[in-house]
């Protein structure tokens, strides 16, 4: 199944699965050899999801075969990721590294027992097939003249084999001295063994989360399509094709019910602790559950399309991008390895030729060096913590497209809020219809005016068909409909012209409406969708602004009972983008927005924010999804965007002050190649188990 996606005419993205990277710094390789592709506009490898994302420029002379064989052509094995492979858990597997240590403490015995062929069996074993990835890494990049942590870890075990096996009179003067380099090589692959397990297993808790409802999913569903009944993969299925889903079973898309009654979980999507009753007529979210009755559900969105796809896609697509931190640290790790190179080969020259200490000894110093500086830790710094802050937002309620923008959410002190639909409810109740004359009755206004409003997404728009929809009110079919944003709507609804518009002569909600030329007042108040107290704990992180397109009576009455200081209102689609602008020219800004007049200022904003029941163009512009819980998860974003910093940080703290102090120490000789090597493993545990801790 192709996973290659389009995004745009000219744009599309391929979604790689990626086998034999090691470390950070392999996928910091793997990065720049396929953004050295002249049709490759961005790639994004992930070290923890061995997984890459390329857009690539549409061209009928480029095929995507070059980016996987450019990624071969390394030592690396790409391939186009499937379901399948998407679905699949990280295995954790501690039989390898467990066996690996109890057999490298069994050297020492078989040497004191006079047993050398079984030592150097098993130590052989140990370094060289259980090892081998680590070589092999090493290998590859050595070829192309490139180094990682590999590198580091292969020379030091081979090193520790090669001197083993010299004769003793080569390398030291005490008679079988050298044989215990053996052990030196076997604990080297054993510790990184066990901290590349305990690794793993971290990323699987990651995932398990993640995964547990998309593993749920049908791969086919059995439909009805022109009177006939197919089977086709989930993925292709269209607008208004049926499907029945059983009691217990995930509903793969967004649809509506046409036959039996039920109710549903919809708690991972919309944060509804209790189930919601859905019978005929009404809508069901892909990804919710289940759980009463048999349905047959009416599909209303494409698989692309649909709630629960889209959540997927952005947490693929924040898993596989890199924070600005993390690009910087691959550099640096670029440039290291050949430093700690360098610094082992001169430890050696220094020791043996001028401080004339045996050659034995100074081999010790220059393998403890090249093992206890392999940056290991500096390469887990980030993936884990960025990769577990994708899962943790999942679960609190929002997606972020990129790290870079959650890290800008806790540094930016200026939120912007849209009024009506964001920090209100965005739902009218109509408290009265002004009648001209009684030619029509009040029913018969509200089903015309409905009718017309069914084709917006604003949020009026949504309450009045609601209000029709709890008085039975038929929707009538509309044409020649043409809709301003932020001004009103138009159109012919059973042969007569009607135009609705905000009533700027009234200092209350209200809605002017001409029916053949006749003039109706809707008159309407909002709920809000905010406690009193929601704005207090952010006022005291950000400066915040109300911006709105309401009235001044309105957006006033509002802001006096939030407490809030600045508000501005009456502002067109084009004035709240000039006011985001005005801003920026001093300070960032963070929008919060959700209707279609609001994209161009949460598109202009540094970080713009959108709800899951804002118009798609507003989800599509917005930089995090907040898909349940409401507003009150924007304290959950400040939250997890400051603790994901604090964590990388200590992390990166962490692994610095071990190479700072470990390196130096290696060098003057008083760390064994042994003690390097747990020294090493320690520190990568270290950070890995600070990493797996509650955000």
């Amino acid at each position: 199944m192709n996973k290659v996606t389009q995004l745009s005419n000219q744009v599309k993205t391929l979604n790689l699965d990626i086998d034999g990277m090691t470390c950070a710094a392999c996928a910091a390789r793997v990065e720049r050899v396929i953004s050295k592709n002249q049709y490759v506009l961005d790639a994004s490898v992930s070290f923890p999801l061995k997984s890459a994302i390329v857009d690539i420029t549409e061209n009928e002379n480029f095929e995507f075969d070059e980016i996987i064989k450019s990624v071969n052509k390394i030592g690396y094995k790409a391939k186009e990721s499937t379901e399948d492979d998407s679905n699949k858990n990280i295995k954790f597997k501690i039989l390898t590294p467990v066996t690996s240590l109890l057999m490298t403490i069994s050297l020492k015995y078989f040497f004191d027992a006079g047993l050398d062929i079984i030592s150097y069996m098993i130590g052989f074993f140990v370094i060289l097939i259980l090892g081998r990835n680590f070589h092999i890494s090493a290998f590859k990049k050595i070829k192309h003249l490139d180094f990682n942590m590999d590198t580091l870890i292969s020379l030091g075990s081979l090193s520790s084999l090669l001197i083993s096996v010299l004769p003793t009179e080569l390398v030291s003067s005490v008679p079988g001295e050298n044989k215990m380099f053996l052990d030196t090589g076997a604990f080297i692959i054993s510790f990184l063994l066990i901290g590349k397990a305990v690794e793993d297993k971290v990323i699987e808790e990651s995932v398990k989360t993640s995964e547990s409802i998309k593993s749920r999913m049908p791969k086919t569903l059995i439909i009805s399509r022109n009177g006939e009944k197919i089977e086709i993969p989930t993925k292709e299925i269209k607008e208004k094709d049926r499907f029945n889903v059983q009691v217990g079973e995930i509903i793969p898309v967004d649809g509506e019910i046409a036959e039996g009654k039920t109710t549903v979980d919809e708690s991972l999507l919309t944060g509804e602790s209790l189930p919601m009753s859905k019978t005929v007529g009404d809508k069901v979210v892909g990804g919710s559950i289940n759980l009463q009755g048999n349905i047959e559900i009416e599909v209303k969105e494409s698989y692309q399309k649909s709630t629960y796809n889209i959540i997927e896609d952005l947490i693929r697509n924040a898993q596989g991008t890199k924070p600005s931190i993390q690009k910087s640290l691959d550099k640096v790790t670029q440039y290291f390895v050949p430093a700690v190179l360098l610094i082992s080969f001169s430890t050696f020259v220094f020791k043996y030729f001028v401080q004339n200490i045996i050659i034995i000894e100074a081999l010790k110093n220059a393998i403890a060096v090249l093992v206890i500086a392999c940056p290991c830790a500096l390469g887990l710094a980030t993936p884990i913590v960025l990769f577990k802050t994708a899962s943790v937002s999942k679960l609190d309620g929002f997606l972020f497209k990129n790290f870079d923008i959650l890290q800008q959410f806790g540094d930016i002190n200026t939120m912007v809020f849209d009024k009506t639909g964001t920090l209100s409810s965005g739902i009218f109740q109509i408290t009265k219809i002004q009648m001209p004359d009684e030619t029509i009755s009040e029913n018969k206004v509200l089903q015309l005016v409905a009718s017309l409003e069914n084709y917006s997404q604003h949020p009026i728009a949504k309450s009045i068909v609601y209000q029709a929809e709890l008085k039975d009110l038929d929707f009538l079919p509309a044409s020649n409909i043409k809709e301003s944003p932020g001004i009103g709507i138009e159109g012919i609804v059973e042969e007569q012209f009607l135009k609705i518009e905000k009533n700027g002569e009234s200092n209350v909600s209200s809605l002017k409406v001409s029916i053949n030329k006749k003039i109706y007042f809707l008159y309407l108040q909002e709920e809000s969708s905010v406690s009193n107290n929601f704005l207090d704990s952010l006022k005291s992180e950000k400066n915040i602004i109300i911006l709105s397109g309401d009235k001044e009576i309105n957006v006033k009455q509002f802001a006096e009972k939030q407490a809030i200081e600045k508000y501005y209102f009456n502002k067109s689609p084009q004035e709240k983008l000039d006011f985001i602008k005005n801003i920026q020219e001093k300070n960032r800004v963070i929008f919060v927005g959700d209707g279609i007049n609001d994209s161009p200022s949460i598109k202009q904003a540094d970080v713009g924010v959108t709800t899951s029941s804002s118009s798609q163009i507003a989800q599509v512009s917005g930089d995090i999804l907040i898909h349940k819980g409401g507003l009150e998860t924007l304290s959950k974003i400040l939250h997890l965007s400051k603790q994901s910093k604090h964590r990388i940080y200590q992390n990166l703290f962490l692994a610095f002050i071990y190479n700072t102090l470990m390196i130096p120490i290696a060098v003057t000789g008083l760390i064994t190649p042994n003690l390097a090597a747990l020294a090493m493993a320690l520190s990568s545990i270290s950070v890995v188990i600070n990493s797996s801790r509650k955000l």
